[in-house]
């Protein structure tokens, strides 16, 4: 949010949206938003809780090929902490090729991923592998370390603060301090490449 400043859009897609947290948050800077989840127990409680948005509940590769989603001229679509549940290449490939269509030229994408690679029970992506998969489809504008968890003793604290505000300052520093390097969740901003548009 802090990286996309003053920035307004027409049309924003979700994609992964869960119980809607993060698209309430997006939906202040879009004139509409439209949101998607494979459980239809989040999509439940996101209706609920906001009431406003637009939230459907599909699967990510369905969702990405419906004719009334492609219609739209998305200005920003995000695909935040999803893609990692896709485990074949096949599907993770397909997914960011299906999202890499939607959207209107100057669209700007929001990718949100954990970036250590293989664990016992879920594969994850590396930086690298995404970086190369992305790249196939996109040019990255941005990439920085997107903490989605936080240590103990910090959410203990922030637990005890009343003030909003103060919640999402302290959060926002400890963001920030973080080294992209030695980050668990990587955030990347990115535009569609264009045909002659060499990868990087």
């Amino acid at each position: 949010l802090d990286r996309l400043g003053h920035a307004s859009f027409a049309n924003t897609l979700d994609l992964g949206c869960g119980e809607g947290v993060l698209t309430n948050a997006v939906s202040a800077l879009s004139q509409r938003t439209l949101a998607f989840d494979i459980s239809s127990l989040a999509i439940e409680r996101a209706r609920s809780r906001f009431p406003g948005i637009d939230f459907q509940q599909g699967e990510l590769l369905e969702a990405v090929k419906r004719p009334d989603v492609c219609a739209i001229p998305f200005d920003l679509i995000l695909a935040s902490e999803v893609l990692y549940y896709l485990q074949t290449d096949e599907e993770r490939h397909d997914a960011i090729a299906g999202i890499a269509r939607l959207g209107a030229p100057a669209c700007v994408y929001y990718f949100s991923v954990i970036v250590t690679g293989a664990s016992k029970n879920r594969r994850y992506f590396t930086h690298d592998e995404f970086v190369g998969l992305l790249s196939k489809h996109f040019n990255i504008i941005d990439g920085f370390a997107s903490v989605a968890e936080v240590p103990t003793p910090l959410d203990l604290f922030l637990r005890l603060v009343p003030a909003r505000g103060t919640r999402q300052r302290v959060l926002r520093a400890w963001t920030s301090s973080r080294e992209t390097a030695g980050s668990r969740h990587m955030g990347y901003l990115a535009v569609k490449r264009g045909v002659d548009s060499p990868p990087h």
